[in-house]
């Protein structure tokens, strides 16, 4: 049910969900990083990062996407060198992913890395010739549009196109 109100963008409703399973089961690490999901969505990133970082100390053996929310988490407090750490792991996880690569671009831009930047970019485009910017802001449910306008800010100022142009 948190997950279907998070996508439907009902932040409370996800939130009380979430919190009414982790209260059934305070050791489900699923409930701890569904939660950091919501949190994170909610625009509450010091708690995401929290309940995330709770999700990793309860699965030693967590999915490669705990990478993506806990990076987007610091990215969002702009701690960018941690940010782009979390991202760089999740790579060689999951090296055919596209969303770790254009925050990992984001992260590199707001650090004033343009080159490393752009090659983030281009493997990007490698994995996923088809990304869009414009797409992921219209589906991912930010409770507030400003919080992934933030990776656009990043992609800027590394000089990187905001749809899904090549760079050089």
């Amino acid at each position: 049910m948190a997950d279907m109100h998070l996508w439907e963008r009902r932040h409370d409703e996800a939130l009380r969900e979430v919190e009414r399973a982790i209260a059934l089961d305070p050791n489900n690490a699923g409930g701890h990083f569904m939660r950091g999901i919501i949190l994170h969505y909610a625009g509450q990133f010091g708690e995401a990062l929290e309940s995330l970082d709770r999700s990793f100390a309860l699965n030693p053996f967590y999915p490669d996407v705990y990478l993506q929310f806990q990076a987007q988490a610091y990215y969002q407090l702009g701690r960018y060198l941690e940010a782009a750490a979390s991202s760089r792991r999740r790579i060689l996880r999951n090296p055919e992913i596209d969303s770790s690569r254009v925050l990992l671009a984001a992260c590199y831009g707001q650090m004033g890395l343009v080159e490393e930047a752009r090659e983030a970019w281009r493997e990007l485009l490698r994995v996923n010739p088809d990304y869009s910017l414009e797409q992921r802001r219209k589906v991912l449910p930010y409770k507030n549009p400003g919080d992934f306008d933030r990776v656009v800010e990043g992609l800027r100022k590394a000089g990187l196109p905001e749809g899904n142009k090549k760079t050089n």
